[in-house]
């Protein structure tokens, strides 16, 4: 999985945060425009970490850890109720239950409180790069 070992979680957390304002782009998978498993498809990449391109195919990357184990650099996965996939959204956690994400055609790349109500209750699984 990890291909560079000089990266590290705060690398990929420090470059997320440079697309912050990026626009979202259904399919998008550069900082010309991002859909959600773009964004962290490419800021992945960047570091030397090879992922899945889908949100749900995401969710097989890594380790698994729970909600009470993120740290920055995880990967955090949200289901908005579409029972045929694993996930329908990603996003890269920061710390203190913020993450950041492609989140709509409106937001683009923005940071979200993993605790609000509808992250909360849309969240499915997390994973450990590395």
């Amino acid at each position: 999985m990890l291909t560079n070992s000089s990266s590290s979680s705060s690398d990929i957390v420090s470059l997320a945060k440079q697309y912050l304002g990026t626009r979202y782009s259904y399919g998008g998978a550069s900082p010309s425009g991002f859909d959600c498993s773009g964004f962290v498809t490419y800021v992945c990449k960047q570091n030397g970490y090879s992922v899945n391109r889908t949100a749900s195919a995401q969710m097989s990357n890594g380790t698994a850890v729970t909600k009470a184990q993120l740290q920055p650099g995880d990967l955090v996965f949200f289901n908005s109720g579409n029972s045929s996939k694993l996930a329908t959204h990603v996003g890269i956690y920061l710390g203190n239950g913020q993450f950041v994400h492609a989140s709509t055609p409106s937001t683009g790349v923005i940071i979200s409180d993993i605790n609000s109500s509808y992250y909360s209750s849309t969240f499915v699984g997390a994973r450990r790069l590395g």
